[in-house]
């Protein structure tokens, strides 16, 4: 099977400077850089056309994916859109679990293939042929596994997440 197999890719473009007056949820590589949280701008500061968001997909950077920029995006918003160097990709759910999916996406597997397969724009800024990611080859246990599966590492992520909260909040200690 194939991530064609499970996952459509949605490239659907808005030119927002078209709307400057409406309000965008943009997810760029530097708001994901900066705190993983899409920004509010206003189409009159958007600069260029985006790809429309859907509502629950998995947006994967096709820029140096070595830096697994990979977003997780489940809302009912409106205005959501993306940079265009950005892959958003709905799961077709009778196949594939979604956060299974998205964690099959951050996979060494994914980006030990694609950084070996990158067509270079220049020595920092690579980019993958999105022929060759959406016919990359993949075999997914029943959906049933994927979803206890993802589970697991869903929960470790969690406790990351929390235990890192816990420790911004802790006093910073002087040396003696």
């Amino acid at each position: 099977m194939k991530i064609k197999d499970i996952a459509t890719l949605v490239t659907t473009s808005v030119d927002p400077r078209n709307h400057p007056n409406i309000y965008w949820n943009l997810y760029s590589l530097p708001s994901f850089d900066d705190n993983r949280t899409c920004e509010v701008v206003l189409g009159r500061e958007i600069q260029s056309n985006k790809f429309v968001v859907p509502s629950k997909c998995i947006l994967f950077n096709k820029l140096n994916v070595r830096f697994k920029r990979i977003w997780c995006v489940n809302n009912q918003e409106i205005n959501n859109i993306c940079s265009t160097e950005f892959l958003p990709l709905v799961i077709d759910e009778t196949k594939a679990d979604y956060d299974y999916m998205y964690y099959l996406l951050r996979s060494d597997f994914i980006t030990t293939y694609l950084t070996g397969q990158h067509n270079n724009t220049s020595n920092s800024h690579n980019r993958i042929d999105i022929d060759d990611f959406m016919n990359i080859e993949i075999s997914l246990p029943s959906i049933s596994e994927q979803k206890r599966l993802a589970k697991v590492v869903l929960d470790i992520d969690n406790q990351i997440d929390n235990l890192t909260a816990i420790n911004r909040n802790l006093p910073v200690r002087s040396a003696a």
